[in-house]
């Protein structure tokens, strides 16, 4: 079943098809070389909108209880909101905001044309790159502006590889997720599947004692498994905390060994994330710091003075949910015992 057009340009059947076949999936979208493939509710990549049409690309959190409405950081639901320049939109739902800024990424990189942000947004966005001029424009002492030329190198070698940081990002969120699954969600969820798989046998040996209902237990059984395995609540495979906290540990090993190769890399490993780097380099400019290290004590009481009761804008949610959990898993210690 071929996409869709959701645009205004329309590709023909065989240029859609070759197009779909090799784009790049992110999440339940997909990134063609002519177009963006978008979901429906029930169907990844079914509609698709060309380059040449869209406006503007963005995220949005979406909000329930404790999710982002200016209060709030860490329940977040991600959106990818795409606007026509028909004034036309879609917003497709997705399940990690991994995937969404990844797909912003490319879009940033291969269709600069594209904007990135919401009108506002985009207005706050020039405001604020108005207000670190004036910051830059300040005299700094010879320590911070060291530290400044430092920490811009390293910005720049964390922005070259983005393996380093989108790994730990990727791993320590999934080890807080597991170990902050409560003991009775796992209770419940293991009596479904207990229940699941009791119904499936029960199932079984009324179908092979020839009763015909036999085969309702087997698939409201096996409906009851697949939910229970597919809520990534009970500890199997990947979903094992053992497995999340190995893979977290190998994440900063990694980043330690990459990181090894860039001279007077600054940040510790685990803390080696592009938004540490930009929020150090605005302490120091601002003035709030005169030298790397109390650059990085900033960022860090910063980061703990924000949590669920505090008002942050969209841009502060962004940068705090991306790397806050980096630091509350390591007790915002720089020397980690492993």
């Amino acid at each position: 079943m071929l996409p869709q057009r959701f645009g205004k340009t329309e590709l023909t059947e065989k240029e859609l098809k070759n197009d779909r076949k090799t784009c790049i999936k992110a999440g339940p979208c997909g990134l063609g070389r002519r177009a963006l493939y978008l979901n429906t509710f029930f169907l990844d990549r079914r509609l698709y909108a060309c380059y040449e049409d869209i406006e503007r690309i963005y995220k949005r959190i979406a909000m329930s209880a404790g999710g982002f409405s200016g209060r709030g950081v860490f329940a977040a639901v991600p959106y990818l909101v795409v606007e026509l320049k028909d004034k036309r939109s879609r917003q497709c739902s997705f399940r990690s905001e991994e995937d969404v800024d990844t797909l912003m990424r490319w879009i940033g990189e291969n269709h600069p044309e594209i904007h990135l942000y919401t009108k506002e947004g985009q207005e706050r966005m020039e405001a604020r790159a108005r207000e670190e001029e004036e910051r830059e424009k300040k005299v700094l002492s010879a320590t911070a502006d060291a530290a400044v030329r430092s920490l811009e190198a390293d910005l720049a070698f964390l922005e070259e590889h983005p393996e380093i940081w989108e790994r730990l990002r990727r791993t320590v969120r999934e080890k807080r997720r597991i170990d902050h699954i409560p003991a009775s969600s796992r209770a419940v969820m293991g009596t479904v599947a207990l229940t699941g798989a009791a119904g499936a046998f029960w199932g079984l040996y009324n179908l092979f004692s020839g009763r015909d209902y036999g085969l309702w237990g087997i698939l409201f059984g096996a409906a009851f498994l697949f939910y229970a395995a597919s809520s990534r609540i009970l500890p199997l495979g990947a979903d094992r905390p053992s497995a999340a906290g190995a893979a977290w540990t190998e994440a900063v090993r990694s980043a330690r060994e990459a990181l090894s190769s860039k001279e007077d890399f600054f940040l510790p490993a685990q803390y080696a994330d592009p938004v540490v780097v930009r929020r150090m380099l605005r302490v120091l400019k601002s003035g709030r710091a005169g030298s790397r290290e109390e650059a990085l004590e900033a960022v860090k009481e910063d980061l703990r003075a924000l949590n669920s009761s505090v008002t942050v804008s969209k841009e502060e949610h962004d940068e705090v949910a991306a790397v806050k959990p980096l630091f509350m898993e390591c007790g915002y210690m720089d020397e980690l015992s492993w």
